[in-house]
C-alpha cells in the first residue's frame, strides 16, 4: 500500500509539503512547481490518501497527540492521564504515540499525525524526536508543537521543561545534611536526563566538600525496576561501605528497594534510598522519598501554550517554562 512517506521520497519533497498540497492548506504556501511535483508523484503512484484527512483543514480535527518514548515509564502514563482530561473539557480527543526511542516508530507516527491532520502536538524532547526531523515537518505542515520534559532544548517551539540539576542537587544535599557520605548514583545509559541528574549529583558532592568517587556510579542500559534491582546488587556487591542511593526514578528505585530488602538491609538505617519523578514513591515498602515533579502543573501548562496556538493561531513569542521540583520526604530516608 502506497503511503504519503512514498509519495514524498517520489516527488522529492518533504511529508509536510505532500500534506499541503492534497489537502490544499492555504496556510502553508508551496510553489507550483513542488505543487505539480507531488501530483504527479500521485498519479505515478495511484496514491489515495485517507478520505478523512482528505477532508479535513488543520483547525477542523479536534484531536491532538501526546508523543512519548514509552507509556511504561508512569511518569509518561501520569500526565497523558491529566492531557486526556484537558483535552476533553476541550472536546478534543488524543492519539497517544510510544516511539520506544526509535526512529522507525516516531518517523511512522510523524507521517500519520500529519495525514490525519491533528491540531497540534505535545512531544518528549527525547533523542530520537530531536536527532530527526519530527518537529520540523510538523511546523512546515502548520502543526502546533510543544515540547514538554526531555532533556533537550529548542528554540523554535514552546517548551515545558524541569530543572532536572536543581532537584538532584535537593536530593543530594538532603543525604549529606542527614549525615549520609557515601552516595551512590544509579542512571541510564545515552540519557541526556541522566547527565542533568548527574551533573546535580555532583555539585552537591563538591559544594559540601565530598570527593566524588565514580566506584558508586552505576549507568544501566534501561530504567525500569529490574535495572534498578541489578545496579543495586552490583554496587553493594561490591561496594558495600554505601549508605545512601540517588536513583533515576522511581521505577528503578522500587528495584532498588527490592533488593535492599531481599538482602536484609535496614532501610533507612544502614541504606538511604531516594528516587525522582514521584510516580510510584508512595507504593513502595518503604514508601519512598523522591523528587517530586509537579505533573497536573507541567500537563495544564503544556495545553494552555498548545491550544494558545491552536485557537488564536497565535505567533507569539515561544515561551520557555521552567518548573521547579520539590523533594518528598518519605519513609526511605
Amino acid at each position: 500500500m502506497v503511503t504519503i512517506k512514498d509519495v514524498a521520497k517520489k516527488a522529492g519533497v518533504s511529508v509536510a509539503t505532500v500534506s499541503a498540497v492534497i489537502n490544499k492548506d492555504s496556510d502553508v504556501n508551496v510553489s507550483d512547481r513542488l505543487s505539480k511535483k507531488v501530483i504527479n508523484a500521485v498519479n505515478e503512484l495511484n496514491y489515495r490518501p485517507n478520505r478523512i484527512a482528505r477532508a479535513l483543514s488543520k483547525k477542523e480535527n479536534p484531536m491532538i497527540a501526546y508523543v512519548v518514548p514509552t507509556i511504561r515509564n508512569q511518569f509518561f502514563s501520569q500526565i497523558g492521564h491529566y492531557i486526556e482530561n484537558f483535552a476533553f473539557e476541550k472536546k478534543y480527543g488524543v492519539y497517544l504515540c510510544n516511539t520506544h526511542s526509535k526512529i522507525e516508530r516516531s518517523d511512522l507516527y510523524l507521517n500519520n499525525l500529519i495525514e490525519n491532520r491533528v491540531s497540534g502536538v505535545i512531544v518528549t524532547l527525547t533523542w530520537e524526536i530531536m536527532t530527526s526531523n519530527f518537529i520540523e515537518n510538523l511546523l512546515e505542515a502548520n502543526i502546533p508543537v510543544v515540547g514538554m520534559a526531555g532533556a533537550r532544548k529548542r528554540d523554535d517551539i514552546d517548551t515545558v521543561l524541569i530543572d532536572d540539576q536543581e532537584g538532584s542537587y535537593k536530593a543530594v544535599e538532603y543525604l549529606i545534611k542527614n549525615n549520609r557520605s557515601s552516595i551512590a548514583f544509579i542512571g541510564v545509559e545515552e540519557s541526556k536526563t541522566t547527565e542533568i541528574r548527574y551533573s546535580g549529583y555532583k555539585k552537591a558532592l563538591k559544594e559540601n566538600n565530598l570527593k566524588l568517587d565514580e566506584d558508586l556510579v552505576s549507568i544501566q542500559k534501561d530504567f525500569d525496576r529490574e535495572d534498578g534491582y541489578q545496579a543495586a546488587e552490583e554496587l553493594i556487591e561490591n561496594y558495600g561501605a554505601i549508605d545512601a542511593i540517588f536513583v533515576y526514578n522511581d521505577v528503578m528505585a522500587s528495584g532498588v528497594i527490592d533488593y535492599l530488602n531481599h538482602q536484609k538491609i535496614k532501610i533507612p538505617d544502614e541504606v538511604a534510598v531516594i528516587g525522582y519523578d514521584n510516580s510510584v514513591a508512595s507504593y513502595t515498602r518503604p514508601k519512598l522519598t523522591t523528587v517530586a515533579l509537579p505533573k497536573f502543573k507541567m500537563a495544564e501548562q503544556s495545553m494552555k501554550l498548545l491550544f494558545n496556538r491552536i485557537q488564536n493561531n497565535s505567533r507569539d513569542e515561544y515561551q520557555k517554562l521552567l518548573i521547579h521540583p520539590d523533594l518528598i520526604i518519605r519513609e526511605t530516608t
